[in-house]
Parts: C-alpha cells; structure tokens; sequence
C-alpha cells in the first residue's frame, strides 16, 4: 500500500511540476519539487522507495521534455541514494532534510547542466542560473521539502497496536 501511496504522491508531483510550478518564476528560479518529494521518500520509506521513483519520474521527465534520455533520472536516483542514509550518513530528521535539500539542488543543477554541457549546451546559458537564482530555487526546495515531510509522515502513517 506505502508503495502505490508513494507512487501517487509522485505522480501528482510530476503533474504539478510540469504544469504549474515549470510555468512560475520567483526572483528568476523556477521551483523543482520533485527533489523534496524524492529526498522525503528515501529518508522516510525504508527500501528502495525514494530513489527508485525518483528515477522513474526522472525517465518519464526526460522522454517527456529533453532530447538527451536519463540525465534527469541519474540526477533524482543519486539524489535519492544520498539522502536515504544508506551509503552517506545522514540523519533521517527535518534539519537534515533541509540541509540535503538544499545541497541536492545544487548537485541537480550542476549535473544535468554539466552533462548537457559535455553533449554541446552552451556555457553562457548554464552560467546564467548560477546567481541569485539557484539560491532562491535552493531555498524554495527547502521550504517545500517541509510540507512533504509532512504529507508523507501523516499518509504513510502504520498503525501499531500492542496486545
């Protein structure tokens, strides 16, 4: 049940972020949130959760809106590895959730246009976001990744009953 839970909650992300949130544009940035949704379901879920659909959104992402297939993916998946604690440590609570939030927009930003770049993207269109912008879209990230945390603790919530 968590599973379909989680794929509804990123399939929901996915049209919210390719139909709303890909069309506002605050101070320059465009918020993504398919990384706190990512980053709230590999720190929360154990298993496989997070990343595995973060690299199913990334590959539906990208056949849907790029020429170069799996960047995207790559950039969720690695996302999502790193922030479920399995082979980095990190702490599985909302201080740290912010945190690798914020860095993993970073990390999203310099992969996929690093990879788009090696593949003939040019430079003064990747420079362009490095200001103000990737600060902001760092910080809204974070915010949003607050309100995930909480959607997914009370969705997913397990019922334990002691006899």
């Amino acid at each position: 049940m968590n599973k379909f839970k989680s794929f509804l909650i990123l399939l929901i992300s996915f049209i919210l972020q390719t139909s709303i949130f890909a069309k506002i544009e605050i101070l320059g940035a465009n918020v993504n949130i398919i990384i706190p949704a990512t980053i709230a379901l590999s720190q929360i879920l154990p298993n496989r959760t997070g990343r595995v659909g973060g690299l199913i959104i990334g590959i539906v992402e990208d056949f849907l809106f790029t020429s170069l297939i799996g960047v995207r993916a790559l950039s969720y998946y690695l996302i999502g590895v790193a922030s479920s604690g399995e082979f980095i440590r990190v702490a599985k609570d909302k201080q740290a959730g912010i945190i690798v939030c914020f860095l993993a927009t970073f990390f999203n930003f310099l992969l996929v246009n690093g990879i788009y770049y090696i593949f003939g993207k040019s430079l003064t269109s990747i420079t362009g976001y490095l200001g103000l912008e990737i600060i902001v879209e760092s910080i809204f990230n974070s915010v949003i990744y607050l309100v995930y945390y909480e959607l997914i603790k009370n969705i997913m919530y397990i019922p334990t009953y002691r006899i």
